[in-house]
């Protein structure tokens, strides 16, 4: 535990491997401030995916949120419900139909579908598949 913590606190801002990852989250009983400092190191490299594991473990709820928000601007539905669940927040048709939304403007078609699904919206449905149609009719095989 002592060295994880002085790896982090000398600002090596060494990515743990897949070994030493699930040793951290999984396996030693790691302090929840080391783990929301692998979240943040995690979160600044880019790797939100991974940050979300940590944050989650540690409890962080403002590392979520940010996660959650960070999601929902990118468009990314998945890494939205995931860090809703983490949240324990049950998403309601409008939320869905926000990221749906968001995700159809940002062009990422298959997150829009799957979220306009959960959001029961027909209408956003059939409009995005319409979108999907004429985008793949357009692509040589």
């Amino acid at each position: 535990m002592c060295i994880i913590s002085e790896r982090l606190s000398l600002g090596k801002n060494k990515l743990p491997d897949y070994k030493l990852k699930q040793k951290l989250l999984y396996v030693d009983n790691t302090k929840a401030d080391v783990l929301k400092s692998y979240g943040d190191l995690f979160y600044d490299k880019g790797y939100i995916s991974d940050a979300l594991d940590f944050y989650k473990k540690a409890g962080d709820m403002e590392g979520l949120e940010k996660i959650k928000s960070v999601a929902f601007e990118s468009g990314d539905v998945m890494l939205f419900e995931f860090a809703a669940k983490a949240l324990d927040i049950e998403l309601s048709p409008s939320d869905w139909k926000s990221i749906g939304q968001k995700a159809a403007g940002l062009k990422k078609y298959t997150f829009a579908k799957h979220a306009l699904e959960k959001a029961d919206d027909q209408e956003g449905l059939n409009s995005i598949k319409k979108i999907m149609e004429t985008e793949n009719s357009g692509k040589e095989v």
